[in-house]
C-alpha cells in the first residue's frame, strides 16, 4: 500500500511541475547596453498577486515556478519609458526587451514627493532629505540624527543597539572623529543633501573601518543638460531655559547656501557654497560622587561659530568607455568662545558647600580642511565589466590657543589666593593622507565577480605647549604638560567578492584583507611605539525569495574600529586644576562581528534577530581618586560586549496624504570589563521612533512633519543611561510655480534630547549629563533656479576608510 501512496504522492508533484513554466530573458537600452538593477512585475490576470525581481549586472531576469496563464510583464528603470508586455504563458519562455528613451520631462516636485521620506531596503535604509519637511534649513549633523535608529552623541554617532559607525560623503570616508567630525557635519546644509544611505552590512569592497556600519551621505549633482541651480537662506533662533543666559537671550544661527550646476553631452560641472555664522551654548555636567563629598562640575561653553564650505567637481567623457573626473571639498571653520566651569564642593556629612572652584578658559580653534580627488571609470565591454582608479589627497590642519584660569572660594565665598593657577597653550594637529584605489567588475553568465586593492599613506604631527602664567603674565614653559608627537600609519589592502542569484536565492561573500604598520613617536617623552598586525575581514549575504510577499535574508560581517589619531597622542590636556585627558599610545582597534537573520513582508515590515560581538573594545575611562580629588581620562582596551536584539521596522502605505516609517528595536546588552577598575554591567534597552510626513494637498505643495524617537535606558559601554526622547515639527510649502520653498521646523521641542550616563569606576560613581542645547525654530527660504529636475551622481573614491579618524 505504501507503494501505492508514493507513486500517487510522486505523480501530483510531477504534475504540478508540469503545470508551472519558467520565464527569463534580457533587458538592454536602445544602445543595446544591459540594464542592471531595472524593475521587472509579472502579474497575472485578473489578480492582485504580483512577483518582482531586478535584473543583474547584465540585465538578465528570471522568473522560476510560474503557473500556466494570461500575464502582464511589466518594465520600469531610470530614464527610460515604462515598458508593459502582454503574455501567454504555455511553456517556458525568453524574453529579449529593448527599452525607449523617456522623453516627457517631469515637474521635480513630483518626482520627489513619490519617493517615501524612509526607504528601508535589504541592504541599507534611505532617507530622502528633500521630502521631509523637518529637514528643510537644517544640517547635514541634524538631518542624520532623524534617521530612524541612528543616534548622535556628543561625541559620535552610532545605531541603536549596535555601536559606532562611520560617515562617508559620497561614498568617501570623512577623516575626522569626535567634535570636528560633528562640527563638519553641520558645516554641510541639507539643501545640498539627496540623500543619507545606512549601509547595514557592508560588503568587502567597502572598507572595513566602522563597527555597525556605514553612513553615506550623497550630495545632490544634477546631470541634466544646461545649467540648474538653487540658492537658501535660513535663520534660526535658540530657545533656551531661561531665556536669558550670560545676560542675553541673543542666541542665533544664520546660514546661506548656494549649488550650481552646468552639463553638456561630455562635460558635467559642479559647484556648491556653505556659509554660516551663529551664536550659541554647549555643555555638560560632570557629578563625582566621592565617600565623604560630592563634587557637581558643570562646562558651559559661549561659542561664536564661522564656518565656510566650498565644493566644487567636474566629470569629462572622453570617449564611450572613458570618463574622468577631479572633486574638491574644502573650507574654514573658527569657533571663538569661552568655557565657564563652576564646580561646588559639597559635605556629605552636613550637605553645605566646603568650597567652590571656578575656571574660566578661552579657546580660538581655527580648522583648515582640503581634500582633492582624481577619478576615472574605464568600462571593458558592454557587458558591464568596468575598472574603477581613484587617487586621493586629504590635509586637515587645525590650531588652537587658548588662556585658562582656576581658582578656589572658601564657604564664605572668599578667594584662596594659593590655589589659583593660570595657563597659557596652543596645539596644533597637521594630518596629510595620501590613498590610491583600483576596483574591478566582472560580470559573466553566472555571477559578479568584484576585486581591488588599496594603498594609504598617513603622515600625524600634533603637539600641545603649555606655559605657566606667572602673577606679572609672564609665561614659563612646562615640559610636565607639553607634549610634540608624530604618529605614522601605513595600510594595504586587497579584496575580493562574488555575487550569484540562483532563482529564488541571493548569494553575496566577500574577504577583505587589511595589513597596517603603525609608528607613534613622542618628542617629549623621547618614547616610540610599534603596532604591526594583518587582519581578515570576511562578509556574507544569503537571501531567499520565499514568495511573493516574503523574502529571508542572512548577513555575516567582521569590521574594525580604530583609534583617533588624537586617542594616541600621550599628551595632556587640562579641563581643570583638578582634571585632565590624555592619550594612550598603547591603544589598539576593536574587533565587530555582526549577525543578523531578516524577514520581510511586502517590502513593508521588516523582522530581524541581530547578534553584536565587540572583542577588544575600547572606551575612555574617567578615573577620580578620593586621596587627591584628581580626576583623569583616558582611553583603554577592556570591554568585551555581546548584544543581542530584535528590531522592526513598518511603513504605512494605506492613506495617500500620509508618509509613514515606524521602528522598533528591543535588545540586551553584557558588557564584560577586564580591569578590576570597572565591574561587569548588563541590561536591557529599547528604543522606538516614528517618521511622518503629512501631505494637505494632491500636488504634494503644502507638507507637514511630525517625527520623534524615545530611547529607554540601556548599557552605554561600561555605563546605564537614563530615558531621553525628541520631538521635531515642521512645515514646508512650494509657492511660485514650485520654485520657491518657504519652511518652518521646530526642533527638540521639549529640549528632552539630551543624554546621561552613570558609571563606577574604583567604587566611585559618576554621572555624566550631555546638556547640548538643542532646542530652536528655524524659518527657511529657497529658490531653484535653471532645469528643476535633477538626477544624483555619485562618485566612490579612494580614501573611504582614514577620513574617520581625525580628532
Amino acid at each position: 500500500m505504501k507503494y501505492i501512496y508514493s507513486f500517487l504522492f510522486f505523480s501530483l508533484v510531477y504534475t504540478s511541475l508540469l503545470a508551472q513554466v519558467k520565464v527569463s530573458g534580457k533587458i538592454t537600452g536602445n544602445s543595446k547596453s544591459p540594464a542592471p538593477l531595472a524593475v521587472v512585475n509579472l502579474q497575472q490576470q485578473n489578480s492582485e498577486q504580483t512577483r518582482v525581481v531586478q535584473t543583474d549586472s547584465l540585465g538578465l531576469f528570471s522568473f522560476t515556478d510560474v503557473d500556466k496563464g494570461n500575464y502582464s510583464l511589466t518594465i520600469t528603470y531610470t530614464g527610460y519609458q515604462k515598458t508593459e508586455v502582454k503574455l501567454n504563458l504555455q511553456r517556458d519562455t525568453t524574453l529579449s526587451i529593448t527599452l525607449a528613451d523617456n522623453t516627457t520631462q517631469l515637474n521635480e516636485v513630483k518626482i520627489t514627493a513619490s519617493k517615501a521620506t524612509v526607504e528601508n531596503k535589504s541592504d541599507k535604509l534611505v532617507y530622502n532629505v528633500s521630502t521631509s519637511a523637518t529637514s528643510a534649513g537644517a544640517d547635514a549633523l541634524t538631518v542624520i540624527g532623524r534617521v530612524p535608529g541612528v543616534k548622535v552623541g556628543d561625541n559620535d554617532l552610532s545605531i541603536v543597539g549596535k555601536g559606532s559607525v562611520k560617515v562617508m560623503v559620497n561614498e568617501r570616508l570623512v577623516q575626522l572623529a569626535g567634535t570636528d567630525l560633528l562640527r563638519y557635519l553641520r558645516s554641510l546644509s541639507a539643501s545640498q543633501v539627496t540623500s543619507i544611505e545606512l549601509i547595514k552590512n557592508p560588503g568587502a569592497a567597502y572598507d572595513a573601518e566602522g563597527n555597525a556600519g556605514l553612513i553615506n551621505i550623497t550630495l545632490k549633482h544634477s546631470k541634466k543638460q544646461g545649467y540648474s541651480g538653487s540658492v537658501q537662506i535660513n535663520d534660526k533662533q535658540w530657545l533656551h531655559s531661561p531665556a536669558s543666559v550670560y545676560g542675553t537671550s541673543n542666541y542665533w544661527w544664520l546660514n546661506a547656501s548656494g549649488d550650481f550646476n552646468y552639463n553638456t553631452a561630455k562635460l558635467s560641472a559642479y559647484a556648491s557654497v556653505n556659509v554660516d555664522h551663529d551664536h550659541e551654548l554647549e555643555g555638560f555636567e560632570t557629578d563625582i560622587y566621592y565617600p565623604k563629598q560630592t563634587w557637581l562640575q558643570t562646562d558651559t561653553g559661549n561659542y561664536r561659530y564661522h564656518n565656510l564650505n566650498f565644493i566644487a567637481g567636474a566629470d569629462y567623457r572622453f570617449s564611450p568607455k572613458v570618463t574622468a573626473g577631479v572633486n574638491y571639498q574644502g573650507g574654514k571653520n573658527t569657533y571663538d568662545g569661552s568655557d565657564h566651569v563652576n564646580n561646588p564642593i559639597i559635605n556629605n556629612a552636613t550637605g553645605a558647600i566646603d568650597s567652590t572652584l571656578r575656571t574660566y578658559a578661552t579657546y580660538h580653534p581655527v580648522a583648515i580642511s582640503n581634500a582633492v580627488n582624481l577619478h576615472s571609470t574605464i568600462n571593458l565591454d558592454t557587458a558591464g565589466a568596468k575598472l574603477v582608479l581613484n587617487a586621493d589627497y586629504f590635509n586637515y590642519y587645525r590650531t588652537d590657543r587658548s588662556d585658562f584660569e582656576s581658582n578656589t572660594y572658601l564657604t564664605d565665598g572668599s578667594l584662596n589666593a594659593a590655589s589659583r593657577n593660570r595657563y597659557h597653550d596652543t596645539n596644533k594637529q597637521d594630518i596629510n593622507i595620501y590613498t590610491f584605489k583600483a576596483d574591478a567588475i566582472v560580470p559573466i553568465k553566472y555571477a559578479c565577480f568584484a576585486f581591488g586593492g588599496k594603498l594609504s599613506f598617513i603622515n600625524n604631527y600634533s603637539n600641545a605647549f603649555y606655559y605657566k602664567r606667572a602673577p606679572n603674565d609672564s609665561l614659563k614653559y612646562d615640559p610636565n604638560l607639553s607634549n610634540e608627537f608624530t604618529y605614522t600609519e601605513n595600510t594595504q589592502s586587497v579584496y575580493g567578492s562574488i555575487n550569484r542569484e540562483d532563482g529564488k536565492w541571493k548569494y553575496q561573500a566577500g574577504l577583505r584583507i587589511e595589513r597596517t604598520e603603525t609608528k607613534g613617536f613622542s618628542h617629549t617623552l623621547n618614547q616610540t611605539t610599534i603596532n604591526n598586525y594583518t587582519r581578515l575581514f570576511p562578509s556574507a549575504t544569503v537571501s531567499y525569495q520565499a514568495g511573493v510577499d516574503h523574502s529571508l535574508s542572512l548577513n555575516f560581517g567582521r569590521r574594525v574600529n580604530r583609534p583617533t589619531f588624537w586617542n594616541l597622542n600621550p599628551f595632556k590636556s587640562l579641563f581643570t586644576a583638578y582634571s585632565y585627558g590624555e592619550g594612550n599610545p598603547y591603544l589598539q582597534p576593536e574587533y565587530n562581528t555582526n549577525f543578523e537573520i531578516s524577514h520581510t513582508y511586502k517590502n513593508r515590515l521588516t523582522s530581524a534577530i541581530f547578534l553584536n560581538v565587540t572583542n577588544n573594545g575600547f572606551n575612555s575611562v574617567t578615573i577620580a581618586r578620593p586621596d587627591t580629588n584628581l580626576v583623569y581620562t583616558t582611553p583603554l582596551n577592556f570591554i568585551k560586549t555581546y548584544r543581542l536584539g530584535i528590531s522592526e521596522n513598518y511603513s504605512m502605505q494605506l492613506l495617500s496624504w500620509l508618509d509613514n516609517n515606524n521602528q522598533f528595536t528591543f535588545y540586551h546588552t553584557d558588557a564584560k570589563s577586564a580591569i578590576s577598575a570597572v565591574k561587569n554591567i548588563s541590561g536591557f534597552g529599547a528604543y522606538i521612533a516614528s517618521n511622518n510626513n503629512i501631505y494637505f494637498n494632491a500636488d504634494k505643495s503644502f507638507s507637514g512633519a511630525v517625527n520623534f524617537w524615545y530611547q529607554f535606558p540601556e548599557i552605554d559601554h561600561i555605563g546605564r543611561s537614563d530615558a531621553y526622547y525628541k520631538l521635531d515639527l515642521g512645515l514646508k510649502a512650494s509657492v511660485l510655480k514650485k520654485k520657491v520653498d518657504v519652511s518652518f521646523v521646530m526642533n527638540d521641542v521639549f529640549r528632552s534630547s539630551a543624554s546621561a550616563v552613570t558609571t563606577t569606576v574604583n567604587g566611585i560613581r559618576q554621572k555624566y549629563t550631555n546638556f547640548q542645547i538643542n532646542r530652536y525654530a528655524l524659518l527657511g527660504i529657497s529658490y531653484r533656479f535653471g532645469n528643476s529636475q535633477s538626477k544624483t551622481e555619485k562618485q566612490d573614491t579612494g580614501n573611504q576608510d582614514e577620513k574617520g579618524r581625525v580628532h
